[in-house]
């Protein structure tokens, strides 16, 4: 399941086939974004079934909304759940769907660096995300990736950094499938992970370098080609200072 088809099975999953709920489940457990819109549905049901009090949608609102949903070539359906078939009133209503599409990861994914950075950073620091094969057991990870991405990737040339491959396993960057590589760095996990540059929606100089500093960790991307490279390691601790 992509996560096209978990929001198709988000609009209709009340009573659904049992295998397509299952796998609805595996999808959220590697794909932070439909984790987070599922969750977001589930906030929604649980507030409006305590009750909420019905509000004026702010002025310009509405026309932000629609320019959004014209904007996105992937907004998701709004699902006809109980709340709507218990007399909620239209302006309510309207504007709950409002900030779902706003709050919605997928309508302008992957257009800033920060946004690409943190997609890779949660995946990272996820303690779920095993590798599928290792090195030993698979000896073409290009081959393993094509079979389950339908895209070709190429390995970075990473052994000036001192970095040694371990294996791999596919993921998800925003809405669209990545390749995940497991990179060690003296005992400390690297993660690298490998999309087509066709799916973000931003331009990047090719084989320029651009950096992310996180609290704990840095994140670096690049585009060789058209794939784009986004790799995610701790950050080295600071030396003490001279006295």
């Amino acid at each position: 399941m992509d996560c096209r088809d978990f929001k198709v099975w988000l609009v209709s999953r009340d009573g659904g086939d049992a295998d397509i709920s299952r796998a609805a489940r595996a999808h959220r457990r590697d794909c932070p974004p439909c984790d987070r819109l599922y969750r977001a549905d589930e906030g929604l049901e649980q507030t409006l079934a305590a009750g909420i009090q019905t509000t004026k949608v702010p002025d310009g609102m509405a026309q932000r909304a629609r320019a959004l949903a014209s904007e996105s070539i992937d907004a998701p359906r709004v699902r006809r759940s109980t709340w709507l078939r218990k007399g909620l009133t239209p302006a309510l209503a309207f504007g709950l769907i409002l900030v779902v599409m706003v709050w919605n990861p997928f309508t302008n994914p992957l257009s800033s660096l920060d946004a690409i950075g943190n997609y890779a950073l949660a995946n990272h620091t996820r303690r779920d995300m095993a590798m599928a094969f290792t090195v030993d057991e698979t000896p073409d990870p290009q081959a393993w990736f094509f079979q389950r991405l339908n895209y070709r990737i190429t390995l970075p040339d990473l052994q000036d950094r001192g970095l040694t491959l371990r294996g791999g396993r596919e993921c998800s960057i925003g809405p669209h499938k990545a390749a995940y590589l497991f990179y060690d760095d003296n005992g400390k996990p690297v993660s690298v992970f490998i999309i087509p540059a066709d799916k973000i929606n931003m331009a990047l100089q090719t084989d320029r370098r651009y950096r992310i500093d996180a609290p704990a960790h840095r994140v670096d991307l690049w585009q060789t080609n058209d794939m784009v490279c986004i790799l995610v390691q701790g950050r080295p601790a600071a030396l003490p200072a001279e006295t």
